[in-house]
């Protein structure tokens, strides 16, 4: 399974988060995560971006999406992502 690089920025995913009017309960619940794991993402402690993995990134942004996330903020996330898997060095 890919792991995005320690770069990512879980920011991004906070955005995604609040403007689908979820909790971090409600995310770390949907994703069968804990809410000490989505606060690590969030914060971008390393430890949690560096065990990242593109599988969660993928669920995020569905269970956000299904939240009426706008069209703008969800195609600016995926160029963002996208520009870091494929810039990543193997």
């Amino acid at each position: 399974m890919k792991r995005l690089p320690p770069s990512f920025d879980g920011m991004q995913l906070r955005v995604l988060r609040r403007e689908a009017g979820l909790t971090q309960q409600q995310i770390a619940d949907a994703l069968g995560i804990s809410r000490e794991t989505v606060v690590a993402i969030e914060n971008n402690k390393p430890s949690a971006i560096e065990g990242l993995k593109l599988k969660t990134i993928q669920m995020w942004c569905g269970v956000c999406r299904q939240h009426h996330v706008r069209f703008n903020t969800l195609d600016r996330f995926s160029k963002y992502t996208l520009s870091l898997i494929f810039c990543q060095k193997e």
